[in-house]
């Protein structure tokens, strides 16, 4: 008999709890108790009987709403950036449905819900206030998810660490950092951080500083930015920006170079700059140019414009 993905989720999430609400409601119909123990042992079924149901209620709008969420990306195959909305949007509905369960709960218990709902608003300002580093964290998860400046596999850096996002909790964003171990951020933290998002660049912008002998005749200075091109250009999948003569030091004579690499992944970068460098020196080598210091590269992240 074919069962339906959703059917078969909810199957999986049905357990002791909804066996224990059914047994609750049975048991009062089939066995007779002492008189005097009846009314008692009756109320406290029913407690358990409504709690073991809420509960399981709660298991089964949590496994609706990840079918339904899973559903929907994939069959409209939304993007990451999306996607991570979207799963916020689900936790949202999960806390509301939990809310009316409860409350649905409280009253069939006969207790008085109106009474109970001006209580905890009552107590919710107090409560906000005692855990107000809590709820700023809170709130700043779900400024994180709602607003993306950044998502889960996405490179960044925080002030001075670096790594990738490997989890966005509702109190704390965790980073692999490149060194290898994980860096807990709070999130209200994170977004009071100066953060570079390296998941979004389109290219990666280089500057590359050559420095030769402040002796060098003008006549090769003029020729060394148009060398200083033709290697970079020689290079496979790099976009050639500009080169010029920068500005005279103490005793030396700085050249600056900008390209640009399509592919932003740093191991292709380092690859390209290296080879740019040891290019640059033996042709200088050969042209009998003397590199004051050794150059020096420095690279800089850009997602639009050009210098």
């Amino acid at each position: 008999m074919y069962v339906t993905p959703l059917l078969k989720r909810l199957l999986r999430r049905t357990g002791i709890l909804f066996f224990i609400f059914l047994a609750s409601s049975i048991l009062p119909q089939i066995v007779t108790f002492p008189q005097r123990y009846d009314a008692g042992i009756a109320t406290a079924l029913h407690y358990i009987a409504v709690f073991a149901l809420f509960f399981q209620a709660i298991i089964w709008v949590n496994a609706l709403t990840a079918h339904w969420t899973d559903l929907y990306i994939e069959r409209n195959k939304v993007n990451r950036l999306d996607a991570t909305t979207i799963r916020a949007v689900a936790i949202v509905v999960r806390v509301t449905a939990g809310a009316i369960l409860l409350l649905l709960a409280f009253e069939e218990l006969g207790k008085n819900v109106t009474g109970l709902v001006t209580g905890l608003g009552i107590s919710g300002i107090a409560i906000a206030f005692a855990l107000q580093n809590i709820l700023s964290d809170l709130f700043s998860a779900f400024s994180i998810v709602l607003d993306k400046p950044f998502v889960i596999g996405d490179a960044v850096q925080v002030d001075q660490l670096s790594g990738t996002v490997q989890r966005i909790g509702l109190k704390s964003t965790r980073i692999l950092s490149d060194d290898g171990e994980e860096i807990v951020f709070s999130n209200s933290d994170i977004l009071k951080s100066r953060l570079r998002n390296f998941g979004r660049m389109e290219e990666r912008r280089a500057i590359l500083a050559t420095r030769v002998s402040g002796d060098t005749t003008p006549n090769i200075l003029a020729r060394i930015p148009v060398l200083l091109g033709e290697i970079i250009q020689a290079q496979p999948d790099v976009q050639f920006g500009r080169s010029h003569f920068k500005s005279i030091g103490d005793a030396t004579i700085d050249f600056e170079s900008v390209y640009y690499l399509k592919n932003t992944s740093y191991k292709v970068f380092m690859d390209t700059q290296q080879a740019i460098m040891l290019a640059v020196m033996q042709r200088l080598a050969e042209e009998k140019i003397e590199l004051a210091v050794i150059l020096e590269a420095a690279v800089k992240q850009k997602t639009a414009g050009r210098t």
